[in-house]
């Protein structure tokens, strides 16, 4: 049982993605890119990109060449961050699960959709036996 004693957006939101693509090898891609992605992230430092000022931010020149090799053309600047923070990524054959306590999973969503994946987001606080069916 979870008691608030305040508002804040740091609790969590225990949420589950699921993306389910039509071929093993379009997870296994998407797996990948999210590696790639996620390491320059971090020596971008990237989860402190959406507390700059807008005219700041800015992909860095390597960010920018990466994003462009995969072929990847939906994430903003201000998504990055996403990619290095706390969530647990699992594969198996088609299908890829991410768990994360965070809000904001726009980059995972934009990442599955544009690899054609069919994709479906939920809070275990509130389906918990989805997330059973779901591991």
């Amino acid at each position: 049982m979870k008691i608030w004693s305040g508002y804040g957006s740091e609790h969590s939101m225990n949420l589950v993605l699921i993306g389910k693509f039509k071929r093993a090898q379009d997870a296994e891609k998407v797996e990948k890119d999210i590696d790639k992605l996620s390491a320059q992230a971090s020596k971008d430092d990237s989860d402190s990109i959406p507390f700059a000022k807008p005219e700041n931010q800015r992909f860095s020149e390597d960010m920018l060449s990466l994003l462009c090799s995969l072929n990847v053309h939906s994430l903003a600047p201000s998504e990055l961050g996403q990619l290095i923070s706390d969530f647990d990524l699992k594969r198996e054959d088609g299908r890829i699960t991410v768990t994360t306590d965070e809000s904001d999973v726009s980059a995972f969503v934009k990442l599955f959709i544009e690899s054609g994946a069919k994709v479906e987001i939920f809070s275990v606080h509130d389906y918990p036996s989805d997330f059973v069916d779901a591991s």
